[in-house]
C-alpha cells in the first residue's frame, strides 16, 4: 500500500455467530430488496481511523500488541434488537450486546488501551443506513424478537485499505489475542437458561 491507509479495529464473533446474523441479514433482503452491508460479516467495530501514513499506523499498532494481549477474553450475550436513527430519515438495526457491569469494565479497559475516547455503544449490525420506508417494512419483525445468544470474544482483530483506491477493499493486518487471566464479575453461562428465538421471519 502506499499515500495513505484507513485501519477498522473490530472485535469478531464466532462462525455460529456470524452464520446467524447472516441469516437475518438475508431474510431482511427479502422484504427491502439488497441493501449496503449485506454482505459484511458480523462484527463489533471498536475504532475507525482514517488517512493515516502506513510506516506511522503500523508501528503505532504494533506496540500495542503487548498491552492487548494482557487483557482477557470477555462473553458477551446478543440480547435483542435495537436501532440507530441518522441524518435525512436513515436507520440502522443491530444486534443489542448486553452490558453488565463487567462488561462496561471491559469495554473500558479496552478503550483506555487503544486511547478511544470517544462513547462506545458495542452492537452488531445487521441492516445499516437504510431510509425510513424499508426501516418501518423492517422493525416490526425485529421489535419483540426475545434472540440471547453468548459468545466469547478473544481477539482484537484490525483490517486496512487504502484511503484514496478506486475500489478499496478492507485487507487483514493485525490479530490480537486476549490472553490475559484478570477476572472480570462474567455472568456465568450455566448459571441461567439461556434461551434462544432463532426463527426466522
Amino acid at each position: 500500500m502506499t499515500g495513505y491507509v484507513d485501519y477498522l479495529f473490530l472485535l469478531s464473533p464466532p462462525e455460529p455467530v456470524k452464520e446467524l446474523v447472516s441469516k437475518y441479514k438475508k431474510a431482511s433482503a427479502k422484504h427491502i430488496g439488497n441493501f449496503k452491508s449485506m454482505d459484511a460479516p458480523a462484527h463489533i467495530s471498536i475504532l475507525h481511523t482514517e488517512r493515516q501514513k502506513p510506516f506511522f499506523g503500523d508501528h503505532a499498532i504494533t506496540r500495542i500488541q503487548q498491552t492487548l494481549n494482557t487483557m482477557p477474553p470477555v462473553l458477551l450475550h446478543i440480547d435483542g434488537f435495537k436501532y440507530f436513527t441518522h441524518l435525512h430519515s436513515q436507520y440502522t438495526i443491530y444486534a443489542h450486546i448486553r452490558i453488565t457491569p463487567a462488561v462496561d469494565a471491559w469495554f473500558t479497559l479496552l478503550k483506555k488501551n487503544l486511547g478511544v475516547k470517544k462513547t462506545l455503544v458495542p452492537h452488531i449490525t445487521v441492516v445499516r443506513n437504510i431510509p425510513e420506508v424499508d426501516f418501518n417494512t423492517l422493525w416490526p419483525h425485529f421489535r419483540h424478537k426475545k434472540l440471547v445468544e453468548p459468545f466469547w470474544i478473544k481477539e482484537l482483530k484490525i483490517v486496512k485499505r487504502e484511503t484514496f483506491g478506486s475500489m478499496p477493499k478492507w485487507e487483514p493486518f493485525k490479530t490480537f489475542q486476549f490472553n490475559g487471566t484478570k477476572i472480570f464479575e462474567y455472568e456465568d453461562m450455566q448459571s441461567k437458561e439461556v434461551k434462544k428465538q432463532i426463527n426466522l421471519f
